[in-house]
């Protein structure tokens, strides 16, 4: 990308989200001091792009990489960039990153605090947003950089790390007294990156929810105590204190589920869904009201608590941990499939915000060649 060239995105259409349309935009000065382009290479998508999405406007995602064109947004995702051009001292051009990215090929940004850990984006309208966002990491060894697991990295870290600190919110709240958790969407990659990170907790059992078609994929986790349809919902015992983790976001199971357990549901956590946010058109008339999981809250807190090294050095375990276990060659959760340039990204956008995803299937695109 020359330092006057345009700049190539997929805009998203804020009435479809399944609608993604190729951009150009010119660029239209060299760089000033203090900022350095990032040459997108490849990023992962997952329902959980079509959530940040669905909830742009409501948790702000929009405003990260904003696009100068009403009712369009860019779409983030996750994963790796190389520095092209830098005005930065102590960030070189050839500087391979990762972090949250617009659907682009390039973005420019202003590297403050950085560090051999990375570096914090300080653009003035990146200024309020929550912080865990705005980092960017060098793509090192020392840092739990694994080039055979990049791909995993990419698609899973950010989903990893939210289901973990949810794990966190859980335990460090003694699980709200609840013997019984239930996860519904259990097939999705949060979901059972969660239960995965709840593993071994003392007399509490974990439920799974899912559709017939990824039944016989969620009992082939080995992850939940029972697995139910979403038409068994009745079958859920609702004589022990109970715990909802909303991955799915429909209203109507919500609404199931509370007359089922009653006065037994002592929490719901709506954690986000690539289907659907009608959960949130009958909150008010649920109880306990649903009450929307952020995972940079629980970083901040577990920071004061720990320290950021300390946070990260027990995430980095657990990571390592579930990676090797995502990928492992005998009976792996997930298998990559590749795909190539921005159409290629605009179909599967669409294929997940129709079809949710497939259990087993992660996507990766290149914008580069491999």
């Amino acid at each position: 990308m020359s330092p006057t060239g345009s700049i190539t995105r997929l805009l998203t259409d804020k009435t479809d989200l399944g609608r993604a349309v190729v951009d150009q935009v010119e660029r239209h000065r060299p760089l000033a001091d203090g900022e350095a382009a990032l040459a997108i290479e490849t990023f992962a998508m997952t329902a959980n792009n079509i959530t940040y999405a669905a909830y742009g406007d409501a948790m702000r995602y929009w405003e990260f990489f904003p696009t100068g064109h009403e009712g369009f947004g860019l779409m983030p995702v996750w994963g790796f960039a190389q520095v092209s051009d830098s005005r930065v001292a102590g960030l070189d051009a050839g500087t391979r990153l990762y972090g949250y990215f617009p659907i682009a090929d390039e973005l420019i940004v202003q590297p403050v605090a950085v560090s051999e850990r990375g570096f914090y984006d300080a653009s003035a309208h990146r200024a309020e947003l929550p912080t865990p966002y705005n980092q960017y990491s060098r793509a090192d060894e020392a840092l739990g950089y694994s080039a055979e697991l990049a791909d995993y990295q990419m698609l899973m870290r950010p989903l990893f790390f939210t289901a973990w600190m949810l794990a966190d919110f859980l335990i460090d709240n003694e699980c709200f007294g609840a013997r019984q958790i239930v996860l519904s969407s259990a097939s999705s990659k949060t979901a059972y990156g969660c239960a995965y990170a709840l593993q071994g907790l003392d007399n509490v059992s974990l439920v799974a929810l899912t559709s017939d078609s990824n039944r016989a994929y969620v009992e082939g986790l080995s992850l939940y105590s029972q697995v139910l349809g979403y038409d068994d919902v009745a079958a859920i015992d609702n004589s022990v204190p109970t715990v909802y983790l909303d991955f799915s976001g429909r209203g109507e199971l919500a609404i199931a589920l509370h007359q089922q357990l009653g006065d037994a549901l002592v929490h719901h956590a709506s954690v986000g869904s690539a289907a659907t946010t009608d959960t949130r058109s009958v909150a008010n008339t649920l109880k306990p009201k649903p009450t929307l999981f952020f995972a940079p809250d629980q970083i901040r807190k577990r920071t004061q608590d720990w320290g950021s090294d300390a946070l990260y050095a027990r995430y980095g375990a657990a990571e390592a941990g579930f990676f090797k276990r995502l990928s492992n060659p005998d009976n792996p959760w997930m298998t990559v499939e590749v795909h190539h340039g921005f159409e290629a990204a605009a179909q599967v956008i669409r294929d997940v915000h129709d079809n949710g995803g497939s259990a087993v299937s992660g996507h990766v695109v290149r914008l580069t060649a491999d």
